[in-house]
């Protein structure tokens, strides 16, 4: 007898363990599991222009009832330009949600603030689930890391609670062509300006980066500019700028005339951002425009440089004698005006 109710009750005991052996493992995988919030895709790879998305995910989640997140990314290569709830929380219910993007967060920085919140009481959702979807446009190659700042999830008590979890970043690779301008040449129209009389330059930029440019170009006599334009070039386009040097300020003497393209955002090959002329221009007397050899300056101004203007009288740019020298005033014809500008110049020096 006392047999049998021992017996009895071993196999009481062994089917209630046996019972109980699911319902304790399943406490256990629960336990176990680690709650993370990660960027998805963890890493991306786009081209220069893309506009793309990455989300935000939340798993192994229980009794979730609001989360918030700060993103960090580099300016230099993405720009946030949306950010929208995922369907993770409001699978629960109705929502209430704060962003904020800043792409000028800092110098290098932008910064993505989000933060969503189930409203109600005794409201949650487990499981995994995209929290945020975020957009953005890809600047310029280079790669970034998608920080996750100060991450929260909290649950459905009252106080919410905070609940453990881990923060996984990602990372954005950018490929594609940088931009890039260029100053590929650099042409004085003339060689010799009379002081306080003008001369133009041309100036030819290109745009060989894939992306549209707006920047400025800055001509300089030696080290001083005198003239500057702000001109937009598609991809792949060119143009030729004219530049005008006034000399009222500069004195008597050769310089060597160069222009620079300032460096646009994202340009690393700025060795092609300066073009320097070889063709020097001489401020001189006004007038002085020839001498025993005709049509060469010799820093005064006398008979020759009158009958150097009267051979080359009302010459133009059309006409196969042209030479921009002799229009001393600089107004398209050689004319009475600059022979006048000679005869009141006359006899001087350097």
């Amino acid at each position: 007898m006392f047999t049998n109710r021992v017996y009895a009750k071993r196999t009481i005991i062994c089917l209630l363990i046996g019972l109980a052996l699911p319902f304790l493992s399943s406490i256990y995988r629960v336990g176990a599991a680690t709650t993370t919030i990660y960027v998805y895709p963890p890493l991306s790879s786009v081209s220069s222009g893309d506009t793309f998305n990455i989300n935000v995910t939340i798993a192994d989640v229980a009794n979730l009832t609001g989360w918030e997140f700060r993103l960090f990314y580099l300016n230099s290569v993405l720009n946030c330009s949306a950010i929208a709830e995922g369907p993770f929380l409001k699978s629960g219910g109705s929502t209430f949600k704060i962003f904020n993007i800043t792409n000028n967060y800092n110098s290098t920085h932008g910064r993505i603030l989000a933060a969503c919140a189930l409203q109600g009481m005794n409201v949650s959702v487990n499981g995994t689930g995209v929290a945020a979807i975020v957009t953005f446009k890809a600047l310029f190659p280079g790669n970034t890391p998608l920080d996750l700042i100060d991450t929260k999830l909290s649950d459905e008590k009252i106080p919410a609670q905070p609940i453990p979890h881990t923060a996984i970043d990602g990372t954005v690779y950018v490929t594609g062509t940088s931009p890039d301008v260029a100053v590929t040449f650099v042409k004085p129209l003339k060689t010799v300006i009379g002081k306080s009389y003008t001369g133009d330059t041309n100036v030819t930029v290109e745009n060989h980066g894939g992306f549209p440019a707006t920047f400025n170009v800055t001509a300089f006599a030696n080290t001083t500019a005198f003239a500057s334009a702000n001109i937009s070039l598609a991809i792949g386009s060119s143009d030729i700028i004219t530049l005008s040097w006034n000399t009222s300020t500069f004195a008597y003497g050769n310089y060597t005339i160069k222009a620079i393209a300032d460096t646009v955002p994202g340009e690393t090959d700025t060795a092609d951002n300066t073009y320097i002329s070889v063709i020097q221009v001489h401020v001189g007397v006004p007038g002085d425009v020839s001498s025993s050899a005709q049509g060469v300056y010799d820093k005064k101004c006398d008979m020759k440089d009158i009958a150097y203007l009267v051979i080359l009288f009302n010459t133009k740019p059309t006409s196969p004698n042209w030479n921009p020298n002799a229009d001393v005033n600089d107004d398209g014809v050689v004319n009475m005006k600059d022979i006048a500008i000679a005869i009141v110049f006359f006899n001087q020096h350097e």
